[in-house]
């Protein structure tokens, strides 16, 4: 892909990512109207005293708005892995043109697939844990997933806002080889 194509797509799923955020950000609304917790409370619980101690606070209607969330989060951690998976893309491009080219093992993009994973697994946990199986282990393996998840997530977006050079002490725009400015926006 040429940077513009990758520049494009990045625009696009950011685009369909902020769409998926609004309709999250909807039942997690539903679930503060209750007078409980956020999701990710839920998923930070674990313990099965903690997470039914949410439940309990959610309700009926917070325990069909947060299994909605889950089901529905399958679907939005394809957009934000694709989005930071982008984004990370582009940041090894800045990164590569600051280094005379050279090209650097993917593990931005890697880590991007393992928080998706780790989503995934979250999610399964915690529909299990709304389901009332082993509600001790998947608590914690809920737990385990969300912070994986929260930590690689993080790291990639560092990655792709120290690409800017803010954060090394270097302007944001890059000199090639002939002289010529280059956009690395």
């Amino acid at each position: 892909m040429t940077d513009d194509q990758v520049r494009t797509a990045t625009r696009r799923v950011g685009g369909l990512f902020l769409a998926a955020t609004m309709v999250m950000l909807r039942l997690e609304r539903t679930l503060h109207a209750t007078g409980g917790p956020g999701i990710i409370a839920f998923e930070l619980a674990g313990s099965q005293d903690r997470a039914t101690s949410i439940m309990k606070s959610w309700g009926p209607k917070g325990i069909a708005a947060a299994r909605a969330s889950l089901w529905l989060d399958f679907g939005y951690m394809a957009t934000y892995g694709m989005f930071a998976a982008l984004l990370a893309e582009r940041a090894d491009r800045r990164f590569g043109r600051r280094r005379s080219g050279v090209t650097l093992f993917p593990w931005a993009q890697i880590a991007c697939a393992v928080a998706v994973a780790a989503d995934a697994r979250e999610g399964v946990a915690l529909l299990n844990v709304l389901r009332g199986r082993d509600q001790e282990a998947q608590a914690v393996s809920a737990r385990r997933a969300a912070l994986t998840k929260f930590v690689l997530l993080c790291s990639v977006l560092l990655y792709w806002a120290s690409s800017y050079g803010r954060f090394v002490g270097r302007s944001p725009s890059v000199q090639p080889v002939d002289g010529s400015a280059v956009p690395t926006a």
